[in-house]
């Protein structure tokens, strides 16, 4: 399994177009959605590979959705979310559903052979990743990708580590076993996984622990001499959880 697709130094090559792109988002306040550490990695993948389809599993206020259609504007979007209410932002070119990934019928609606799948929705990893290999999605985005000791949801990081994991909803943390056949899955049928970086490394955690070997992170982008010309970014780095590129 490859471990990379792109170094340090071409998201770089991008980071100040995207600041450009920050200054001008339509929603300043995104709590509870992605922020720039998680952001920046989604923008730069749309933007490189240009899917002619994306399906954006997890919607929130919408300023995900805001960022795909910047990054490859001639992409065909469908966003889903089982609360599409909350939305702050709505694009009139994005094709909203409620209906879960598990329950649609794909292969009516898009080629899974173009489409970049994007998961933003804090669900059980093993289930959906099964479902992108039957019906032949080939580029996966993973953004809850928590490590073992933290996070609501059964990951790819959680399946890779091959330790017990927890599982924490909202503050019950229960340990959970591994599983070895979900590891073979992965390793037998994921060509390519790449944890993105973080923009800024936080002395702490964003849970605020130290670092140890729960925590196995790609070198971030910046460091703390960068803060003065990223001051969004650097009060965002604690928004980071291992934001994953994969490919079948």
């Amino acid at each position: 399994m490859k471990k990379q697709k792109w170094t340090n130094k071409e998201l770089l090559s991008e980071l100040n177009d995207f600041l450009d792109l920050y200054k001008v988002r339509p929603i300043k306040n995104n709590e509870g959605g992605m922020k720039s550490p998680h952001m920046f990695p989604a923008w730069f993948i749309v933007k490189t590979l240009k899917p002619k389809f994306l399906i954006e599993s997890g919607v929130w206020r919408g300023l995900g959705t805001w960022f795909l259609e910047q990054a490859s504007p001639s992409t065909k979007i469908v966003s889903i979310d089982p609360c599409l209410e909350y939305r702050a932002y709505i694009s009139n070119k994005v094709q909203y559903q409620t209906n879960d990934f598990l329950n649609t019928d794909w292969h009516s609606l898009l080629d899974p052979l173009e489409t970049l799948v994007f998961f933003d929705d804090h669900q059980n990893c093993i289930p959906r990743l099964k479902k992108c290999k039957e019906l032949g999605f080939k580029n996966i985005i993973w953004e809850d990708n928590y490590p073992i000791n933290q996070g609501d949801c059964y990951t790819p990081k959680k399946v890779l580590a091959n330790k017990d994991y927890v599982i924490d909803k909202a503050g019950a943390r229960t340990w959970m076993k591994k599983n070895d056949d979900d590891l073979e899955f992965l390793t037998s049928n994921i060509s390519l996984y790449q944890e993105m970086p973080p923009l800024f490394k936080s002395q702490k955690t964003r849970c605020g622990d130290d670092w140890d070997d729960s925590y196995p992170t790609p070198d971030p982008l910046l460091d703390d001499c960068d803060a003065l010309k990223y001051p969004e970014f650097y009060g965002e780095k604690l928004d980071y959880t291992w934001i994953a590129y994969m490919e079948f």
